[in-house]
């Protein structure tokens, strides 16, 4: 082989080597660690910021219940649930999308209604307080050390979110017992569905009078079902 043919040769292992090394640069450029961002504002509801590691212990909850789901879809593959999509119109997404649009709208509406209990003056009980301590111990030694690494809960904090929970809960009790829910409907059970936070009343009285903003450059890179549920599956 002459000089020109193994000059041209030569160029074009560099040109790929350079590629396979930008190709590489990039993906780490960028991955996201979850862990890196643990103490950056995720949601803010009026002013309030909502960490990501707090985020976290709806994150645990939701993935807590979907996963149940999952194994019983598919016990050798769990993730196979979490990628399923349903096609329901406007509405169609995939399970893990709605997961996570479900535990946005629920730290959300944890942290309104616990506002707006204390700014009604409505407290928990002692007996309150005393199972929202249980629920958090319980909570807590169900987590796995993983599970607790990965979101950075502590003890500390799964029982004041638990107990901001709580509080929520009553107060959207309350809603239901003492709001005037007449157009929209009449029966217990619906009542209680209007103030969740896909509800109805939650949706047209409620949320508009709060201003919620969200981190999308943190949201976006979180995809729910692998971050504190098929663990082992993502690091193989």
């Amino acid at each position: 082989m002459n000089r020109t043919g193994k000059r041209a040769i030569i160029t074009i292992i560099l040109i790929n080597i350079a590629l396979v090394a930008f190709a590489i640069c990039g993906k780490l450029l960028s991955r996201f660690d979850y862990e890196d961002h643990l103490d950056e504002m995720v949601i803010s509801i009026d002013d309030n910021a909502v960490t990501l590691r707090e985020f976290g212990y709806y994150i645990y909850e939701i993935e807590a219940f979907v996963q149940n789901q999952a194994l019983l879809y598919d016990p050798e593959n769990p993730k196979h649930w979490w990628n399923t999509h349903f096609s329901a119109g406007v509405d169609s997404q995939f399970v893990c999308d709605y997961a996570k649009k479900v535990t946005i709208n629920t730290c959300i509406m944890d942290e309104i209604y616990s506002q707006e209990a204390m700014a009604a003056g409505i407290v928990l009980s002692s007996e309150e307080e005393a199972k929202a301590e249980s629920e958090a111990r319980e909570m807590l030694s169900g987590m796995k050390k993983e599970q607790l690494e990965a979101t950075g809960l502590s003890g500390e904090l799964i029982l004041k979110i638990k107990k901001k929970h709580t509080l929520a809960s009553k107060y959207a009790q309350y809603l239901v017992e003492n709001r005037d829910l007449t157009g929209y409907s009449s029966a217990l059970r619906a009542r209680q569905e209007l103030v969740n936070w896909d509800g109805e009343y939650y949706q047209e009285e409620i949320l508009p009078n709060h201003t919620v903003t969200m981190n999308d450059k943190v949201l976006g890179k979180i995809t729910l079902g692998r971050i504190t549920v098929n663990m082992q599956e993502e690091d193989d």
